[in-house]
């Protein structure tokens, strides 16, 4: 049935078009469009012939509205974890001054700085690595033994899981640019007891290369233990989503 196949469509394409990877603007417009409608007559052969669809306009078309914030919120929990390790990039930027610098990135569509950039990259490999992206298509498969096609509201989109989420990215980012910033953090009380006991140097022309020349050396340095704590993030994502998932079955009253 068209519209069955319709509905399927809707929540795979809009889960492509705001998860991460498969959302990237290098990414050419009709691999996205073929993936999704070859994914969604994979999972619509699979679907059971009782789904319930609306016959008048408005019915089915709150139908479709609803899927596709089903498919944009996972969509987004996974794009989530990708902002977070940007943001503790940009946390390393402000310390060693390199926010200033910040330039529009047309792949996120955000002002981004060095190690913003380089962090938000250093993820994506690793994504790419650890086969995350597998799991992403496997979970949004899943999502139609869990939350039946057709069946949703649009308060689902208020997900309880949301709340945590955030603040355990937030955490997330912390934890990751902690080392830097205490690094650097050192280096400018070095700075300022230097000025202090010799005034004849000029800390603010010497501050500024320094820290950059001490930012990057400790960044190569500690570059396995940043890469560890991404992995870290990454590997929560299953997590994410089946807390998002979970919640919006708990507002439907799905069993």
């Amino acid at each position: 049935m068209i519209l069955v196949y319709f509905l399927t469509l809707s929540r795979i394409t809009s889960f492509l078009y705001t998860g991460i990877f498969f959302s990237i603007k290098g990414i050419p417009n009709l691999v996205k469009i073929g993936f999704s409608l070859v994914l969604s007559y994979v999972v619509y052969m699979t679907l059971s012939p009782d789904v319930v669809v609306h016959e008048t306009a408005i019915g089915f078309s709150l139908q479709v509205m609803s899927e596709a914030v089903y498919g944009m919120t996972l969509g987004y929990t996974t794009y989530l974890i990708f902002v977070t390790v940007q943001m503790a990039g940009q946390l390393v930027d402000i310390q060693i001054g390199f926010s200033i610098g910040s330039v529009y990135d047309p792949v996120t569509e955000n002002k981004v700085s060095i190690f913003g950039k380089f962090y938000y990259w250093l993820s994506l490999a690793l994504f790419l690595a650890l086969d995350i992206h597998h799991f992403m298509i496997l979970a949004i498969v899943k999502t139609y033994e869990i939350i039946p096609l057709g069946s949703g509201q649009l308060t689902g989109f208020f997900s309880l899981g949301f709340m945590s989420i955030f603040t355990g990215s937030l955490k997330a980012a912390f934890q990751i640019a902690l080392p830097m910033m205490m690094i650097l953090l050192l280096t400018d009380f070095i700075m300022g007891m230097l000025a202090r006991t010799v005034p004849q140097i000029n800390v603010f022309i010497l501050g500024l290369p320094l820290k950059v020349l001490i930012g990057i050396t400790v960044m190569i340095i500690l570059l396995p233990a940043v890469a560890g704590s991404i992995v870290d993030s990454l590997e929560v994502l299953p997590y994410y989503l089946d807390k998002v998932i979970k919640s919006f079955s708990l507002l439907e009253g799905i069993r």
